[in-house]
C-alpha cells in the first residue's frame, strides 16, 4: 500500500474514532479495530513494531469482579481507543518519513518503460518492477529490431536476440568503434542472462528490493534510450 494511500486512510479512521463513542459500541469498535489493524499491516508489515504493539492493546479490565458498572467497562474500552489513536499517530508519523524516501524521479528512464511501470512503482511493487522491466525491454528491443527469428523462423529471446540486434553487422548496433559495439552487446546479453532470465521467470524477494528494481529499471533504460538516440530513424513501430 501507498504511504500516502495509508496516511489517508489512517487519518480518516482516527477521525472516525474521534466523533463516535466507539467505547460504547462494541460492535463498531471491533470494525474499527479490524480495519485499523488491516491498513497497518499492509502499509506498515506483520512484523512492525507498531503491529505488535497495537495486538497488545486490551479493551477490557484482566480481572473481572462482580457487580463492575458498565462504566468501568466502557472506561477500559474507552482507554484502548486512545491507545490505538496514539498508534495511529505513530504510523503516520513514521510513513512521512519512509514514504518511499526520495520521489522517484520518472523522467530519468525511458517515458514508454516508465508508462509500464509507473503503477507499480507507486505501489512499491518492486520485485514487478524489475520482472516488468525485463519483460518490456526485450519486447520492446525485439519489435524495434523487426522481430529477428532463428534459424527455425522462432521468435529470438534472451541473450540470442541481443547478440543478433547488437551484432556488427546488424544495423541496430549500438556504439561506433568495435570497442564500444562490444560493450552495448555484452551490456545487452549480460541483461538477459544475469538479470531479464531470472525477473521473467520469479519475482525476487529481497531486503534491497528497491533499490534493485531501480537498477534494473536504470538498465533497461539505458539500452532503450540508446537505441532511440543512435536509432530512432529506423526503429520498427511497437
Amino acid at each position: 500500500m501507498r504511504p500516502a494511500v495509508a496516511i489517508e486512510e489512517l487519518t480518516k479512521l482516527k477521525a472516525e474514532a474521534e466523533v463516535a463513542d466507539l467505547f460504547r459500541q462494541r460492535e463498531g469498535l471491533e470494525s474499527w479495530k479490524h480495519r485499523v489493524r488491516m491498513i497497518f499491516v499492509r502499509a506498515l508489515g506483520i512484523d512492525n513494531h507498531i503491529v505488535e504493539s497495537f495486538d497488545k492493546v486490551r479493551y477490557s479490565p484482566t480481572a473481572i469482579f462482580g457487580g463492575m458498572p458498565r462504566s468501568a467497562y466502557e472506561e477500559h474500552r474507552r482507554s484502548g481507543v486512545v491507545s490505538v489513536m496514539g498508534l495511529i499517530d505513530a504510523a503516520i508519523y513514521e510513513l512521512q518519513f519512509s514514504g518511499g524516501g526520495e520521489p522517484v524521479d520518472e523522467h530519468a528512464f525511458d517515458p514508454d518503460l516508465w508508462s509500464h511501470v509507473k503503477g507499480l512503482v507507486d505501489d512499491e511493487e518492486w520485485g514487478k518492477v524489475a520482472s516488468q522491466t525485463a519483460i518490456f525491454v526485450e519486447n520492446h528491443v525485439r519489435t524495434w529490431a523487426g522481430n529477428p527469428q532463428d534459424r527455425n523462423d522462432n521468435n529470438l529471446v534472451g541473450k540470442a536476440l541481443y547478440l543478433k540486434v547488437f551484432d556488427d553487422a546488424s544495423d541496430y548496433r549500438l556504439g561506433r568503434q568495435a570497442s564500444e559495439r562490444e560493450g552495448w552487446r555484452y551490456l545487452g546479453m549480460g541483461f538477459a542472462q544475469a538479470l531479464s532470465n531470472v525477473d521473467r521467470h520469479r519475482i525476487q524477494t529481497r531486503d534491497d528490493a528497491k533499490r534493485y528494481a531501480l537498477g534494473v529499471l536504470g538498465l533497461g533504460s539505458l539500452l532503450l534510450t540508446q537505441l532511440r538516440y543512435e536509432h530512432s530513424d529506423i526503429l520498427k513501430a511497437d
